[in-house]
């Protein structure tokens, strides 16, 4: 999920809006944005210039490139330079990737280390596998990716883990 996009589109949001606005409609949620592109569409946004911070709330809807994220809030942070520092996201996060999707109720996302921090029950649904944990941090830049705060499961779904197809568990009883 690259969210450089999103810088410019936020930055823009910082600088034209200061009060709350009406959402778009739920159709505008579903349109692909043009590429290169971020689209969030929310039910209010409420942007504080001073504070370089944007909530979004209600029904948010993220698309970008090769990702889909929504929530219940998510709240932008900026730098003093109207750039992305941090989002956080919260209310039944859903982040849907090709063949991928995260499920938690809290995420953070930290621009200067382009790394996300899922809690509250995250789950990710990688292909047939499933991963839950306490917290899990995944570093975008590397793929690398720690569950750590707790117990860690992970269910794989790989008939080649099993016995091989070809040989038969031994009925003999002597």
């Amino acid at each position: 999920m690259k969210f450089l996009p999103l810088v410019f589109f936020l930055g823009v949001v910082l600088i034209t809006v200061s009060a709350p606005l009406p959402a778009q409609t739920t159709d505008d949620a579903e349109s692909a944005p043009p590429p290169g592109a971020t689209v969030i569409t929310s039910d209010e946004l409420h942007s504080d210039q001073q504070n370089h911070i944007s909530v979004f709330t209600g029904k948010v809807v993220v698309i970008g490139d090769q990702f889909r994220m929504t929530c219940k809030e998510m709240t932008v942070y900026f730098t003093k330079d109207n750039k992305v520092d941090k989002l956080v996201a919260t209310g039944d996060v859903v982040i849907t990737q090709p063949n991928r999707v995260t499920h938690c109720g809290h995420a953070e996302y930290f621009r200067d280390i382009d790394t996300f921090v899922l809690t509250d029950q995250p789950v990710i649904l990688d292909g047939k596998n499933e991963i839950h944990g306490t917290r899990i941090t995944i570093e975008r830049t590397t793929q690398k990716m720690t569950v750590d705060q707790g117990r860690t499961t992970i269910l794989i779904r790989d008939e080649n883990l099993g016995p091989s197809s070809t040989s038969q568990p031994s009925t003999d009883t002597k």
